[in-house]
């Protein structure tokens, strides 16, 4: 009965790892493909989108400042280079949250075999 145990025990835990690495290549899977369901027009929409609402808001906020102040065009000019930043800003802060979601779903480089040269 002790030799067909450690035997039954090694079965069960090597079906009981394969389930395991299943369930999670499937989890990697649906990760993956909810986000490759947004796409590239969606995100230069998105990028567009912030950079021109910014650029409006600085705007406008330097229109109302020239009309309430009497400063003609220099609210606006000022204004509008500060919305110009933000806007700026806005798409490049867009863009790292993309391109670090999309290096935490990639499995990284591909390491060569170690052939036992050493060469660097």
């Amino acid at each position: 009965m002790s030799s067909e145990q450690p035997d039954d025990l090694s079965d069960r835990i090597a079906k009981a790892l394969e389930e395991r690495e299943a369930k999670a290549d499937a989890k990697r899977r649906k990760q993956a493909s909810d986000d490759v369901s947004v796409s590239a027009g969606a995100y230069a929409l998105r990028f567009g989108i912030e950079f021109v609402a910014s650029v409006f808001v600085g705007g406008f906020l330097g229109f109302w400042i020239d009309k309430f102040a009497g400063t003609h065009p220099w609210g606006l000019l000022v204004m509008g280079m500060f919305g110009l930043a933000a806007g700026i800003r806005a798409v490049i802060r867009a863009y790292h949250e993309l391109n670090a979601r999309a290096q935490k779903l990639s499995p990284g480089p591909a390491k060569a075999p170690d052939d036992g040269t050493n060469d660097a």
